[in-house]
């Protein structure tokens, strides 16, 4: 095993240091922390929360983690404390609040609007590693080069030398893992994997979260896979693949709209050839939920920030609403231009 002094010297200086020190100075203050993550909160946004709330336990505080809608229940599998996710306010004292994984304020829903008699006043840090935020709050931490804020959360907990024990180390590469798809993704650095190493040695376990995560599905997932598959197009000489799943399709599959479906953007975007990867999700009459994932030069950020959204260069997202045909085409267009764009 590699000594604690090593991977110390190795994560703790990446952050920079007064920003480091006033989150600090900000945390040993205070004594209730509400913990957030962003509206449809992956695995990154509730393993980061609740890694984080770990650590600050052992450190002595009161925790709550907040979401402003439930997770994913298949998410249980691998992130202990699970179980304490809440998606509304506690009626508890709170003098600080750590908003992870998204850089915008719109991004955790309603909570600032439906709660500002509670939370105004309250200071907030702000954590997050994407490269379109911007950053709120009095301490703003923000670096694109981790591939996940529970990388960058690694780092910070390495700088300020607060203790990493065995369900925060799991919180934390869950964050890690499935944000690089395991790895694969090119935002994975040497650093991404000296931060897992670290928590592996703090007794986090891969398999436990890879498998449920990429291996398992439910039958009812699986079909709508086949479902999905009959509506696959393809564009720009198979650069550009797209398909969708509309309100009748998650009824056939016996899915409530907006479930189950995780899996299926990377899988389009593994079609041999295919540079940039769309699914369209009808997740009510009026709504369509789109998840870009793409490959070598491509950023899938270039694409959904024209229509609001955000998210990685390797995966993103946003939210089509008004004429959702007229909107459809108007993204595929844009997806069609960036790959023309990098000839």
């Amino acid at each position: 095993m590699i000594p604690a002094s090593a991977f110390e010297q190795a994560l703790s200086r990446h952050i920079n240091t007064a920003l480091a020190e006033q989150a600090l100075r900000l945390i040993q203050r205070s004594g209730s922390i509400l913990l957030m993550g962003h509206y449809h909160p992956d695995p990154d946004a509730v393993g980061s929360a609740l890694g984080l709330a770990f650590v600050l336990i052992d450190f002595g505080k009161s925790c709550a983690v907040l979401m402003p809608d439930e997770p994913d229940p298949g998410y249980a599998e691998f992130l202990p404390g699970f179980a304490s996710v809440v998606t509304e306010l506690p009626n508890t004292p709170i003098d600080l609040i750590i908003a992870l994984d998204a850089g915008d304020v719109t991004r955790y829903g309603d909570v600032f609007t439906k709660y500002a008699t509670q939370l105004q006043g309250i200071p907030i840090i702000n954590i997050d590693h994407h490269i379109t935020s911007q950053g709120f709050g009095d301490v703003i931490i923000i670096d694109p080069q981790s591939a996940a804020t529970a990388e960058l959360l690694t780092l910070l907990i390495q700088q300020l030398q607060f203790p990493l024990n065995k369900n925060a180390a799991q919180c934390l590469l869950a964050g890690i893992i499935t944000d690089t798809r395991s790895f694969e993704f090119d935002a994975t650095t040497a650093r991404t994997l000296l931060a897992g190493s670290l928590l592996v040695s703090r007794g986090a376990v891969p398999q436990s979260i890879v498998k449920p995560m990429y291996r398992l599905h439910e039958f009812a997932s699986a079909r709508l896979l086949g479902i999905v598959l009959n509506t696959l197009h393809a564009d720009c000489g198979g650069k550009l693949v797209w398909a969708e799943i509309t309100m009748d399709m998650w009824g056939q599959a016996g899915l409530h709209p907006g479930s189950g479906d995780d899996g299926i953007p990377s899988y389009l975007v593994d079609v041999r050839g295919a540079q940039i990867a769309v699914l369209f999700r009808q997740t009510d009459e009026n709504s369509v939920r789109v998840s870009v994932r793409t490959t070598n030069m491509c950023d899938a950020t270039a694409i959904t920030v024209l229509f609001s959204g955000g998210g990685h260069p390797r995966a993103a997202g946003c939210t089509l609403r008004g004429d959702l045909r007229a909107e459809k085409e108007k993204l595929l267009a844009a997806a069609a231009a960036h790959i023309a764009a990098l000839k």
